[in-house]
Parts: C-alpha cells; sequence; structure tokens
C-alpha cells in the first residue's frame, strides 16, 4: 500500500516539476461536475464487480484513510510555511492526495451501501458523506470560485468588474451607488463604520463593512473601502461568487450530525452503568 502511494505521489510530483500548478479554470461547471459523476460511477462500478479483491480493499481501507489524512495534514503544514503568492492548494501533489482521499472515502460509503450494513449505519454515512461533500465542492467548485472587486458611483450603472489576474468580467446585474455615510469617533473624528446603499438591478440594498450582502445562491457583496474623487465618491466592492458553498454546508452540517450521534452513541453504555453504579450505591446506602 506504502509503495503503490510513493510511486502515485512521486508521478504527481513529475507532473508538478513539468507542468506547474493546476489551472483551477479548466475544471469550471460543467467540467467539474461531470468528471466528479463520471468518477463515482466507475467507482461504483469497481466496488460492485470487484469490491472483494485485495487492491479494492487497500483502497479503502481505514488503514489508507489514515495514512492520506496524516499526508494531507503534513501537506497543509509545508503549505501554510510557503509564500501567499505560491498557490500551494493548487499544486498537483496536494490536489492527488486529496484525489486519492475522495476515493478512499468513496469506496468506503460505496461498501457499506452495497452490503447494507443495517447497524449505525445512517451515522457512518452521513460522517463520510458529510466529508465527501467537503472535498467535492472544494476540488470541483474551485474553477467556479471567482473574488471580483468593482468599483461603483452614483454617476452611473456599473455593469463589470475585475478578477484576480486584472482581467474585466461582466457581471449578470447592475451596480449603483445611492448614499454613502461614514459614521465617526466623537471624541477624535476617526471613522468607525462605512455604510452605503447600492442599488442592484435598481433595487435598494444597505451595506456596511463587515455586513456583507447576500444577493443570490452564489454572490456575496462586501463593501471594501472608498474613494473620494472630484465628481463624488466611489466605492470599491469586493463580489465572492462561490455557487458551492451551500452543497459545502451541507455536508459540514452532515457531519456534525454524525459526529454528536457518534458521540453520544458511544457515551450511552458509560452513562448506564453509572447511573446502574449510582442506584447500587444508594439502594446500599438505604440497607
Amino acid at each position: 500500500m506504502r509503495l503503490w502511494i510513493t510511486i502515485y505521489l512521486a508521478i504527481a510530483l513529475a507532473l508538478q516539476l513539468a507542468f506547474g500548478n493546476i489551472d483551477d479554470r479548466l475544471f469550471a461547471f460543467p467540467v467539474g461536475a461531470a468528471l466528479g459523476v463520471g468518477a463515482l460511477a466507475i467507482l461504483y462500478v469497481a466496488e460492485k464487480e470487484w469490491g472483494k479483491s485485495r487492491w479494492i480493499k487497500d483502497m479503502r481501507s481505514s488503514k489508507m484513510a489514515c495514512l492520506l489524512i496524516a499526508l494531507s495534514v503534513f501537506a497543509c503544514i509545508i503549505g501554510g510555511c510557503m509564500s501567499a503568492n505560491s498557490s500551494f492548494q493548487s499544486s498537483i501533489p496536494f490536489v492527488a492526495l486529496l484525489v486519492a482521499l475522495m476515493v478512499n472515502l468513496t469506496l468506503a460509503i460505496l461498501h457499506r451501501i452495497i452490503t447494507r450494513h443495517k447497524k449505525t449505519d445512517w451515522i457512518f454515512i452521513a460522517t463520510h458523506v458529510g466529508i465527501w461533500l467537503m472535498l467535492f465542492c472544494g476540488l470541483a467548485g474551485s474553477g467556479d470560485n471567482r473574488s471580483l472587486r468593482a468599483v461603483v458611483s452614483a454617476n452611473c450603472d456599473t455593469t463589470s468588474a475585475i478578477d484576480a489576474n486584472s482581467h474585466t468580467v461582466s457581471l449578470p446585474y447592475t451596480l449603483r451607488l445611492l448614499n454613502f455615510n461614514i459614521e465617526t469617533n466623537a471624541s477624535n473624528g476617526s471613522p468607525t463604520q462605512y455604510e452605503a446603499t447600492i442599488l442592484i438591478d435598481n433595487k435598494p440594498v444597505e451595506i456596511a463593512v463587515n455586513n456583507p450582502h447576500s444577493f443570490n445562491m452564489s454572490d456575496d457583496l462586501y463593501l471594501m473601502n472608498f474613494l473620494r474623487q472630484a465628481d463624488g465618491i466611489y466605492c470599491v466592492f469586493m463580489i465572492e461568487h462561490q455557487p458551492w458553498k451551500y452543497p459545502m454546508l451541507t455536508g459540514i452540517v452532515l457531519l456534525l450530525i454524525g459526529a454528536v450521534a457518534g458521540g453520544v452513541k458511544r457515551a450511552k453504555p458509560h452513562i448506564s452503568e453509572r447511573i446502574k453504579d449510582i442506584d447500587n450505591t444508594i439502594s446500599t446506602t438505604r440497607v
């Protein structure tokens, strides 16, 4: 098992040295989603047809899961020590680790469903599906996430924004500044809060620093800064486009539910024994 992981990561490292980081935009919807669904279908067939073979058992084993998690944590530590511009999360070895972990999770979930183990199945499924959803949304959705900057004024409608690569991106809605207010400290006059009222497709919305506005299922609007010009005030907004955030949130909720339910289940026998001990102590005292 360790030999195969070593060969797998060595190939990923060689690809990294040859081609550099993965371009997330190549896997934007529907490519990322299609690859995920295709991989799921292949793994289902593999588990269904060869689930009893040694190599499938090794791929879905808890030892494999522990090894991959340990390697992923080690990789995250390395990535945290690198500069912010290194984009370690897009490197081929790190993505390869996450893909391998997803394969392990997928096979474990499919094995549990196919073999129809009924005891505590829902706890196992909730926990593992929650982790799977978070990994899948992080991988398949990485090409769809965008952080845009838009400069908005009261002079005209804003219909475009700038992405992280300084490319102009058209917006599917219009933005216009309606009102801007600065709250100041009474003692020294320093600003304490910025507030703006903007029109999103001619609908007024109030936004303040640290109080963003979610105006659809994928976009959050943040007030970042403002500029004073001769012809008025210009506000700088950040638009976080994250279409996979709610599926990822679902994964987090499922993981929490499974973890809490599992903890309660494990604690029940100890609680029952403790209650019996207390009852026996009370009975002995009475006698």
